[in-house]
């Protein structure tokens, strides 16, 4: 049998295999990363509260936001290599692929398995949200004032694109910085704890690494009676570097409906200041297939039970 031969029965059978395991499922799991449910951290840590005649009173009221904010990237560009792994209950998945990012422009996730097979993207811009199987020629596209819990909460691009640049940020901001007048400070452990509950539907806690100088974690919380129990937890591990300055190499963020826990892994690696690539994905309409979000959140939910 030829070379090419065999190829196309390896890709065929691989793709069959896809299937049958149903790669939709992988695409609502990350979907659950943007449409929000989460859960709240396990961490039981001991805090205190700062006083102004606190010895580190100064440098954490005064300046461990602007030490923050001074360790922003200032690269605008970002692309790397993604290797992501969602866990649910007994489902587990791991796929390679791609993150490239443009500031306050657009996000976007591209999977793919055994780097050979494109089985789609996930791609944010300020405008829209954009989910786009490739395995069953589906796609999903709606404006975040579509999903009412992120239009309530006032969760948007650019929320989204602080948790991936590891940045502090507010609801509502359009990505600028906050300063220190902005947050309860709380000490716990080695670090700092900045909160911020200017929102009556989410809370928004930063743990800060004194030593760093970096957000080593963010929690949003909800706040209302049928959102108490709701959150996202996205914990920086690794760091590598990007241009200048320091960028977030592992990701853990933890997801719950409430009945399943899920976990999903971000790993990066060579990290680089490219542009020059397709900052927006065509839709070919006669190929794919529209699906609605209700349609996509049944399937989230059945996952979670």
């Amino acid at each position: 049998m030829q070379i090419n031969q065999k190829y196309t029965l390896f890709r065929d059978q691989m793709k069959a295999q896809l299937k049958k395991n149903n790669v939709i499922n992988l695409f609502c799991l990350l979907l659950m990363i943007v449409t929000f449910a989460s859960c709240k951290s396990s961490k039981n840590a001991v805090s205190t509260k700062i006083s102004s005649s606190s010895p580190d009173a100064v440098k954490t009221e005064k300046r461990i936001v602007e030490l923050i904010n001074q360790n922003r990237q200032t690269t605008r560009v970002m692309t790397s290599k993604m290797n992501l792994q969602l866990v649910s209950g007994s489902k587990k998945m791991s796929v390679g692929g791609n993150l490239r990012m443009k500031r306050d422009d657009v996000i976007q996730i591209t999977l793919s398995a055994l780097g050979l097979f494109d089985l789609g993207c996930m791609e944010l811009t300020p405008d829209y949200l954009l989910v786009v199987d490739r395995m069953d020629h589906q796609y999903i596209k709606v404006d975040y004032k579509e999903v009412d819990f992120l239009k309530k909460a006032g969760i948007d691009f650019y929320v989204f694109q602080s948790l991936f640049w590891d940045e502090l940020f507010l609801f509502g901001s359009k990505g600028s910085e906050p300063s220190a007048k902005n947050f309860d400070l709380i000490r716990e452990n080695n670090g700092v704890k900045l909160t911020n509950e200017d929102s009556k539907w989410m809370a928004l806690t930063f743990l800060a690494d004194m030593i760093q100088n970096m957000v080593s974690q963010t929690t949003i919380t909800g706040r209302q009676a049928n959102t108490k129990d709701i959150s996202l937890d996205w914990q920086y591990q690794t760091y590598g570097k990007l241009g200048e300055k320091k960028f977030p190499t592992q990701m853990l963020i933890n997801i719950n409906t409430g009945k399943k826990p899920i976990q999903a892994t971000i790993s990066l690696s060579n990290l680089r200041t490219n542009d020059g690539w397709e900052t927006r994905t065509e839709i070919n309409k006669k190929k794919y297939s529209q699906v609605s979000l209700n349609t996509v959140l049944d399937r989230i939910m059945k996952l979670a039970k």
